[in-house]
């Protein structure tokens, strides 16, 4: 009876690992297009940009806090990050960062280029 309790504990447990982790590669997928969709709309092709990735946290959502955080890094400027967030079926985004500190003047200037299509290779 402890024999069969425990296989159907840990066939439970291990479904459950397979479930979540088949979400957050399904759903992380879906959200990285989405994120180059919405780059196209600002002017990027794929050509544009060095990488993606694709954050994920259940912590997060459980705390109120964004579940998809996106961080991009354009062939033009590798060392800085531009995050992004999906939320309510839409990429939003969040910030300029880099390895280095940025002043505030910095961070509008790299916000600015962004905005106006300026991160093109």
């Amino acid at each position: 009876m402890k024999k069969k309790t425990s296989v159907i504990i840990a066939t439970t447990i291990l479904l459950i690992i397979i479930v979540v982790m088949s979400y957050k590669v399904i759903a992380g997928k879906n959200i990285k297009n989405k994120a180059y969709e919405f780059l196209e709309t600002k002017g990027y092709n794929k050509n544009d940009i060095l990488k993606i990735e694709i954050r994920h946290s259940f912590l997060n959502k459980i705390l109120s806090y964004n579940e998809w955080r996106i961080f991009v890094e354009f062939e033009s400027e590798p060392d800085i990050i531009f995050a992004f967030t999906y939320r309510n079926k839409e990429i939003i985004k969040q910030g300029v960062t880099s390895d280095d500190l940025l002043n505030k003047d910095e961070i509008r200037a790299y916000d600015e280029k962004f905005n106006n299509g300026e991160l093109k290779r």
